[in-house]
């Protein structure tokens, strides 16, 4: 991956992850590129992910729809870390 823009595949992979599976939340939490490395997503500039309070599974779960389009069709650079913070994805992607 470069910039922000994820394969729809990336995307799916990822916010699956991000909404079900506890250890790869604190994972990315702790380290954004090794989280997304062991998906076999890689990212430029890994430390524009580091994310204050990752959003909740609820919360995204709720928006994926929007999330997923987002992800694969921005083409703002390093704009992905505010698609997980807490309470901003709305604001992100709306």
């Amino acid at each position: 991956m470069t910039a922000s823009r994820l394969t729809p595949s990336e995307a799916s992979t990822l916010l699956d992850h991000l909404i079900d599976d506890a250890a790869f939340r604190t994972s990315f939490t702790t380290d954004p590129a090794a989280a997304l490395a062991s998906l076999g997503i890689s990212v430029d500039h890994h430390k524009c992910l580091d994310v204050d309070e990752l959003a909740s599974p609820e919360e995204l779960q709720q928006l994926r729809t929007e999330l997923e389009a987002y992800l694969t069709g921005s083409t703002a650079p390093m704009t992905v870390v505010f698609c997980f913070e807490a309470g901003k994805i709305g604001d992100t992607i709306g």
